[in-house]
């Protein structure tokens, strides 16, 4: 990953995270506390989500316009690997990955490693940490205030309109959401056992806590049958808190290898 887009994103998060705020304190005093918390979490989740996503295209023509070169692991200075390849040239280069990357492998393993085309400067390590790890950092912290970003907007919507009692379901619907309930609630029990099962911590972790989000979105969607049971900015949380789990357990899986 080119270290000046690295920096460039990372700056712009990091200020997003203090104009975010700012702004929405600001808008807050006249619009309302739902309208200000939605457009300072909006502000720091679509600058993480965009840069994200520039990460990827990035990521993208930089892979089209390079070459896979054998390397070998060296040694890891803390937990970052040191990787040495030859370049087609001839010359020896030496490259740091990323932290906690690469950790099955020991000195004198084979390790991939992309080398962009007359280029050997940029080279990197080629995992997904190393490929992605910026787009994955930016996608996960970005996407968690844009869904409390959209979270609020529907409460302020909502307050704007002023809550509209739901009416009563019949027998049938309301047996029909039960039914739901019981089985998010199966899914989401069984999330939790699997985080325990299993050798590698991190990829059960990982896996349970995919589990955990599906039953949560399960929930969303039992709460939402019709009629609604309650308002859409309070089901919405069981989709943010969906998400979350879901978002982090598939993280925990890529990076657990």
């Amino acid at each position: 990953m080119d270290d000046a887009l690295v920096t460039r994103w990372l700056l712009a998060f990091f200020g997003a995270c203090v104009l975010g705020p700012a702004l929405g304190a600001l808008v807050g005093r006249w619009a309302g506390f739902s309208v200000g918390v939605a457009i300072g979490t909006l502000v720091i989740g679509l600058t993480g989500l965009t840069g994200a996503g520039v990460a990827v295209w990035e990521g993208w023509k930089n892979s089209a316009d390079s070459m896979a070169v054998p390397g070998r692991l060296i040694e890891f200075e803390g937990d970052r690997p040191v990787v040495e390849f030859t370049a087609p040239d001839g010359a020896t280069h030496r490259i740091t990955g990323l932290g906690g990357s690469q950790p099955r492998a020991g000195p004198g393993d084979e390790v991939p490693v992309r080398l962009p085309q007359g280029d050997a400067a940029r080279a990197r390590i080629d995992d997904l940490q190393n490929a992605s790890g910026l787009a994955i950092a930016l996608g996960l912290f970005g996407l968690l205030p844009t869904l409390f970003g959209v979270f609020f907007t529907a409460q302020a919507v909502s307050e704007r309109r002023g809550e509209v009692p739901p009416r009563p379901p019949t027998p049938a619907q309301r047996r029909r959401r039960t039914q739901l309930t019981v089985v998010a609630n199966v899914v989401f029990l069984g999330g939790f056992a699997v985080s325990f099962l299993g050798e590698d911590l991190t990829r059960s972790l990982g896996a349970g806590f995919m589990i955990v989000g599906g039953g949560c979105l399960l929930h969303f969607v039992a709460q939402s049958l019709p009629p609604a049971a309650m308002p859409f900015h309070t089901r919405f949380i069981f989709v943010v808190v969906g998400v979350g789990f879901a978002a982090f357990g598939l993280v925990a899986r890529l990076l657990g290898g």
